[in-house]
């Protein structure tokens, strides 16, 4: 009779354990995973950095990049923005925040959208993306090349000439439900009991 009991209880735990699982891949719900405010203006070369956690899956990342002084696109002074998501580029682009040149999107394989406010000194970036299970490193970074393309370029001018920050940024992605996340902690509670009443003599 125990161990009828026992392989109902076990068989009936893990088809509620994999029912949660399926919960958790059908039932996630679309939340802010990463924020940034505003910053202070930076220096070229530079960079600012951040992890969160998230599940695999579709992503979204918007930013508001603010230039100051004289943020170059392409010219003889060229600035180029390069975003990193866990070691990839998803975006690089160099754009005349004030200093003149030619806007130019250089990488950008989600075809995310870009939108410059030449009077603001903004560039507002929406950038599909595709993020991993558990930890995501972000860098958004400013690079000031001396060579580029095979052309020699002037390289950066100092920060009171070429400065770049962040108004805001965000990425959201899927989080599971707070019922998937019950449903999984009772199915693993039950294969617990269940490996309990197998221990038990009789």
């Amino acid at each position: 009779m125990r161990k009828t009991s026992f392989w109902f209880v076990a068989l009936n735990s893990v088809s509620l354990g994999v029912a949660a699982l399926a919960a958790m891949a059908g039932g996630a719900q679309a939340a802010t995973l990463y924020s940034t405010g505003p910053t202070v203006a930076m220096e070229t070369p530079g960079s600012m950095s951040g992890s969160f956690g998230a599940l695999s899956g579709a992503g979204t990342l918007s930013l508001q990049l603010q230039g100051y002084a004289t943020l170059d696109g392409d010219n003889t002074w060229i600035d180029i923005l390069h975003i990193t998501l866990n070691g990839s580029e998803v975006f690089a682009g160099t754009f005349d925040l004030g200093g003149g040149g030619i806007d130019r999107v250089l990488v950008n394989p989600g075809a995310g959208s870009v939108v410059k406010d030449f009077a603001a000194r903004t560039l507002d970036l929406v950038l599909p993306v595709t993020l991993l299970s558990g930890s995501n490193s972000l860098t958004i970074a400013y690079d000031s090349p001396t060579l580029f393309e095979g052309v020699a370029r002037a390289g950066f001018q100092g920060l009171v000439d070429e400065g770049w920050g962040t108004n805001r940024g965000t990425v959201t992605g899927a989080v599971p439900e707070p019922t998937s996340v019950a449903m999984l902690l009772a199915g693993l509670g039950l294969i617990g009991v269940a490996g309990l009443a197998r221990r038990r003599p009789g």
